[in-house]
């Protein structure tokens, strides 16, 4: 398993104990910041270490989840001494080289880190990735990306720092939801369901119904925004035995992309099991997995039964709409299908595609 390239061995972080009693309770992160009077992002920063234990954050903790607030503040002093010891033992040179390589601008604008410069973003770095230095985080996702099933151009291929950066704050959110124990049998019943979503214009919309559809099955769906360098669409990968992750970036603000991602990536855990974890970017490659999963995600889209009318249409707006209309589902999926299967050129018909914005995309979220 893919788990234990994320925990750390040489510290242990209050965020870890965070976890542990809030899913004990059956808190997700939203629900425990309601409780503190905070906003979901506050606990995510609890979580990573990006936001440290003071009194009374360490008062509330006590009241919410249990322990001491003494507890708390000894949880935090001793992560702060472990956090100095690592960074005391690092060059500085080679601290700078690895900063360099992390997207620490965009990190920090984020909220995954609390700084982006000198010695304090050393340690936000060691925290958010739970590693004692560059090696050991080289080490851990080097060989964890080389692991990596992808879906993107190799012209833009992602680049180690921003992507690992992307995967660490999908584990952190994942680690603030809640969902019953994985199976396939279910998540494969609630496709329809799923598909249904495709309709629905608003993020607000069809956001919180994605995710408790896919969390009844036993899958956390997360959505974090790709900081620069990254050119991920989309993951899947098994956090534990009885739960998997998706998360996705919406990276190209279109529904026609953001679905046939989703449905790749539910192909991905219903084809390939928890052995391995997949990284989906722009183009399709020639591997086998995902070629599988492309072809599962087109098959949700367009049924096998409406093959023969899907290929038969051409540039005709009203003539799509149509089709669209038949097969329940929104216009510009059919738009991104064709021009796929290159019925239409990448430039036609893109009127019909809803646009997305980030911010309605975190107001769903938040």
């Amino acid at each position: 398993m893919t788990e234990a390239l994320f925990q750390p061995d040489w510290l242990s972080r209050p965020g870890d104990t965070i976890s542990t009693l809030m899913s004990r309770r059956g808190f997700h992160s939203g629900h425990l910041a309601m409780l503190m009077g905070r906003e979901r992002r506050f606990v995510h920063g609890l979580l990573a270490g990006s936001i440290g234990i003071n009194n009374d954050i360490a008062a509330s903790l006590s009241k919410h989840l249990g322990g001491s607030a003494t507890f708390w503040r000894t949880r935090q002093r001793q992560f702060d001494l472990a956090l100095d010891q690592a960074v005391s033992a690092l060059p500085p040179e080679r601290a700078k080289e690895w900063l360099r390589l992390l997207p620490l601008r965009d990190m920090l604008s984020a909220g995954w880190v609390a700084h982006a410069k000198g010695r304090e973003a050393l340690r936000s770095a060691l925290a958010y990735f739970g590693v004692s230095g560059p090696d050991d985080w080289k080490s851990r996702y080097t060989s964890f990306a080389n692991a990596f099933s992808y879906r993107s151009s190799p012209t833009y291929g992602s680049k180690l720092g921003a992507l690992s950066a992307w995967l660490r704050q999908a584990e952190i959110e994942a680690e603030g939801s809640i969902c019953v124990p994985w199976s396939a049998d279910q998540l494969r019943a609630n496709v329809n369901a799923i598909r249904r979503l495709t309709k629905l214009k608003n993020p607000a919309s069809f956001i919180p119904k994605l995710k408790a559809l896919c969390a009844d099955a036993g899958v956390s769906v997360v959505f974090v925004r790709a900081p620069s360098g990254c050119r991920a669409s989309g993951a899947t990968r098994f956090v534990s035995v009885d739960k998997a992750v998706i998360v996705l970036s919406f990276r190209h603000l279109s529904d026609d992309h953001f679905w046939f991602t989703l449905f790749h990536e539910i192909g991905h855990l219903l084809l390939h099991g928890r052995d391995a974890t997949f990284i989906d970017g722009e183009a399709a490659t020639s591997s086998a997995k995902e070629k599988e999963a492309n072809d599962f995600s087109s098959n949700v889209l367009i049924p096998s039964s409406s093959l023969e009318a899907f290929h038969s249409l051409r540039g005709n707006l009203k003539s799509i709409v149509r089709f669209a209309v038949s097969i329940d589902i929104a216009p510009g999926i059919v738009v991104g299908q064709m021009q796929h299967n290159q019925l239409l050129g990448p430039a036609q018909m893109n009127s019909l595609k809803r646009r997305y914005k980030w911010d309605d995309i975190q107001a769903a979220l938040d």
